[in-house]
C-alpha cells in the first residue's frame, strides 16, 4: 500500500474506537430540508418553527436567563421559549453521572413547585430528554409549558392560546424543535439527533462525542493535514478491501459497502463495517464519513447493533447530511 494512504487510513479507522475518558455564532442552514421555514437560534444551537417570528425580550434581567416571544397573526396566541444556561452550574460537577444528576434535580425543583401549587404534570420525552409538561387554565385561555434540559442549557417552551387549540398548537411547536452542535475550535456544525447527549472525550483529535441511552456513538474526529501530505479523498476508493482489514484496530472486520458521497458541496469517501471492538462482545455496525476541507480531515462515526442498524440508518444519514464545514 503506498505510504501516502496509511495516515489517513488511520484517521478513519483508529477514530472509530471509543475513547474511554473524559465561539464562533455564525448562523447555518440546514441541508437536508430545502423548504425549511425554522427559526435557527445560533446562540443556543436549535432551530423550531412557529407561525409568527420570535423575538428576543429584553425585559428579562436575570443572569444566563434568556427569552424569546411573538403573537400570532390575530393576537390570539402568545409563543414564546426561555433558555438557562446552566454551564457554569454544571463546571463544578466533575463527571457526567453528577451532571446527570444535576440535571434531575433541576427538574425536581419543578416538581416541588408545581406540587406545592397542586398543578398537574406528566414527564413525557421530548427530543429524547425527559421532561416536564403541564397546563394552567385560567378561563377559556390556557397557558401549557415544557421543561427540559440538554447540554448545558434548560428550555423551557410555552403557548397561551385558546383552551380547543392549545394541545395541537403546542405539539405542533414543541415537535420541530432541532438540536444541533457547533465546534468553538473548527466553527463546523451538525445535527443532533433526537436523544443524544454530549458526553466527555479524551484526545486530541476527537472533537465530538454524543451518546443515547443504548449506548450507540456519534463521533467526529478532526485533524489537520501535515504540510507535505498529498493524499485525497479520492485515493480512498484505490484502497482494497483487504488493505482496509488489515489497517484495522479491530477483529471480525467485515466490510459492507463503500462510496462517494457529497456534503455541504463537499466530496466524501464512506465505508460501513461490522467488526468487534472487544473480543467477548457482539460485533457493531460502524459508519465512517470522510471529508478533507482546506486541509482538515474530518473523520465522522455513528455505531450501532447490526440488527438496529435498518432504524438507525436514516438516523445517521440525516446526521451526516446535516454536516456544514467552516469556510
Amino acid at each position: 500500500m503506498k505510504m501516502k494512504y496509511l495516515f489517513i487510513i488511520s484517521i478513519i479507522l483508529f477514530s472509530c474506537q471509543n475513547n474511554k475518558g473524559k465561539t464562533n455564532q455564525n448562523e447555518f442552514e440546514n441541508s437536508i430540508a430545502e423548504n425549511d421555514n425554522k427559526q435557527f437560534f445560533s446562540d443556543y444551537f436549535f432551530k423550531i418553527e412557529s407561525p409568527c417570528e420570535l423575538q428576543k425580550d429584553f425585559s428579562n434581567v436575570q443572569e444566563n436567563y434568556y427569552t424569546y416571544r411573538c403573537n400570532s397573526e390575530n393576537n390570539e396566541t402568545v409563543y414564546s421559549f426561555s433558555i438557562k444556561d446552566l454551564k457554569k452550574e454544571l463546571s463544578e460537577f466533575k463527571t457526567d453521572i453528577e451532571k446527570d444528576m444535576f440535571s434531575s434535580e433541576f427538574l425536581n425543583s419543578y416538581k416541588k413547585e408545581l406540587n406545592a401549587n397542586n398543578i398537574q404534570y406528566t414527564e413525557p420525552y421530548i427530543y429524547g430528554f425527559k421532561a416536564l409538561e403541564y397546563t394552567i387554565p385560567t378561563g377559556s385561555i390556557f397557558n401549557k409549558q415544557a421543561i427540559f434540559t440538554s447540554n448545558g442549557f434548560a428550555y423551557t417552551f410555552n403557548i397561551t392560546a385558546n383552551k380547543n387549540e392549545i394541545n395541537s398548537l403546542f405539539s405542533n411547536y414543541i415537535n420541530s424543535f432541532e438540536l444541533y452542535h457547533k465546534s468553538p475550535k473548527y466553527s463546523y456544525s451538525i445535527e443532533i439527533p433526537k436523544g443524544y447527549s454530549q458526553q466527555e472525550i479524551v484526545g486530541k483529535n476527537v472533537d465530538l462525542k454524543y451518546v443515547n441511552d443504548k449506548g450507540y456513538s456519534i463521533i467526529l474526529v478532526v485533524k489537520k493535514l501535515p504540510q507535505d501530505a498529498k493524499g485525497s479523498i479520492d485515493d480512498m476508493f484505490t484502497v482494497s478491501n483487504d488493505s482496509w482489514i488489515k489497517m484495522s484496530p479491530f477483529s471480525e472486520m467485515k466490510i459492507i459497502k463503500k462510496g462517494s458521497l457529497f456534503v455541504d458541496n463537499t466530496k466524501g469517501f464512506f465505508i460501513s463495517y461490522t467488526a468487534k471492538e472487544v473480543i467477548d462482545k457482539e460485533p457493531l455496525y460502524y459508519n465512517n464519513y470522510m471529508f478533507i476541507k482546506n486541509g482538515v480531515i474530518y473523520t465522522l462515526t455513528t455505531t450501532c447493533k447490526q440488527e438496529d442498524i435498518y432504524d438507525m440508518r436514516s438516523v445517521f444519514f440525516r446526521v451526516s447530511n446535516s454536516l456544514k464545514f467552516s469556510n
